[in-house]
């Protein structure tokens, strides 16, 4: 079979989308089939609204057999201010009470921008069986597939990716549901959710039910266990307990947060180190820069980890906190688990729907920097509570979330929408 995944990044842009895609399109691969993946040649978050960022040459390579098209990211006048000027109206025209659509669908090519995409699409010299979208917060790309899919009479499916927010709020959940996004979702042959929480969410947004399929996210537990937690303290001279973040580094993934938790447990006396891993972005270099010297002093910031190092990194957790209101799933959640440390989450996003508040877990409150340090110190005073729940967590990931199991569950909806 031909593959078309279009997604707004990839390798080696880091994300819980791209390791996603990364994941099933190189599966897909090895099992016989051609993948083709156009992307944008973004290699961090903040290069779509600003050129100042990092970001690699567009053109056209194959990595682990995909065949990988990078398009180049356009960029406003006065950027990043005019790209967040463009998102601030648009999510202000979204909820107007009238027929947007028509607006809405001019103004999506713009986020993000790129100008080539829909001449790639066009330009490809493959028929394809069917057109794989991913990520509907950053729209384009994966509207520009629905289009063309619908223009080549092939089926569609999405992976939207879409994150909720708090209960009752609607401050994050639009920045998914739009009505442009809305539209290809509600076209699509299917959609895949990662959680029920998810689903719902959609099914309130008009998708059809029988569109869409659970599908949750994966982990190759081999390839992020089995690290020298000792090896990583003594690189750092830490010498006791360690709370790890691992994300990128944003006020939505708690990250202010946990670092404010972390200064009342010091103030209280508690002897421990917060590990933060991750490209961070400028508002928390802000925040940190704010910090006092002896709160910078307690906290390692490692920037991306890889391979080894994020193996030596998790094994020497002793906590792991991703507090976040912006996550669908959170596929760090799993690779703390695979190595049998108890996470703490958010009331927010799909994460209910990961973590077994209790169990395998804990959830608090996004913001409630009080219920979060509380949680952290509970679980730091009880060796044994920790090694359960580690444990909880590691029986759950290799009964029901390995990539293996996803990529399977997968392939069967693709079947079904090819008939």
């Amino acid at each position: 079979m031909k593959f078309l995944h279009v997604n707004a990044a990839y390798h080696p842009f880091i994300g819980g989308a791209e390791t996603y895609v990364r994941s099933v399109s190189e599966r897909l691969y090895q099992g016989g089939h051609l993948v083709t993946l156009v992307t944008t040649n973004a290699a961090e978050v903040e290069y779509f609204w600003d050129p100042r960022k990092r970001h690699v040459v567009p053109g056209s390579e194959e990595l682990n057999g995909v065949r990988v098209t990078r398009c180049a990211v356009g960029h406003l006048p006065l950027a990043p201010w005019s790209f967040y000027g463009l998102r601030r109206v648009a999510t202000m025209t979204a909820r107007l009470p009238c027929d947007t659509l028509p607006v809405m669908r001019r103004l999506a090519p713009l986020m993000p921008a790129v100008p080539q995409i829909e001449l790639v699409l066009r330009s490809q010299p493959t028929r394809f069986d069917l057109v794989h979208g991913v990520n509907i917060a950053l729209e384009w790309p994966l509207l520009a597939a629905w289009r063309y899919a619908r223009r080549q009479g092939v089926p569609f499916v999405a992976t939207p990716f879409v994150h909720v927010g708090q209960s009752g709020r609607e401050d994050v959940l639009i920045n998914y549901a739009m009505p442009h996004q809305l539209e290809a979702l509600q076209d699509a042959d299917a959609v895949f959710v990662q959680t029920g929480i998810e689903k719902g969410a959609l099914i309130g947004c008009g998708v059809a039910p029988d569109r869409l399929h659970e599908l949750g996210m994966g982990v190759d537990v081999q390839a992020v266990s089995g690290g020298d937690g000792s090896r990583f303290r003594m690189r750092y001279g830490l010498d006791g307990p360690v709370v790890t973040f691992l994300g990128v580094v944003t006020f939505d993934k708690g990250s202010f947060h946990l670092v404010r938790a972390m200064e009342l447990l010091w103030e209280q006396g508690l002897h421990a180190h917060l590990v933060i891993a991750g490209p961070q972005v400028d508002e928390f270099g802000r925040f940190y820069r704010r910090l006092p010297a002896q709160v910078q002093d307690r906290m390692l910031l490692l920037g991306p980890v890889h391979g080894q190092d994020k193996r030596d990194m998790l094994a020497a957790t002793d906590v792991f906190a991703l507090p976040s209101r912006i996550d669908s799933f959170g596929i760090v959640y799993l690779e703390a688990w695979a190595n049998r440390k108890p996470v703490i989450g958010a009331r927010a996003g799909g994460v209910p729907d990961v973590i077994d508040d209790g169990t395998d877990g804990v959830l608090v409150e996004f913001g409630n920097v009080e219920e979060l340090a509380n949680a952290i110190e509970s679980l730091l005073a009880d060796p044994s509570l920790r090694q359960e729940m580690g444990e909880k967590g590691w029986e759950k990931v290799t009964a029901r979330y390995t990539w293996d199991q996803i990529y399977n569950r997968l392939c069967a909806v693709y079947e079904a929408v090819l008939g």
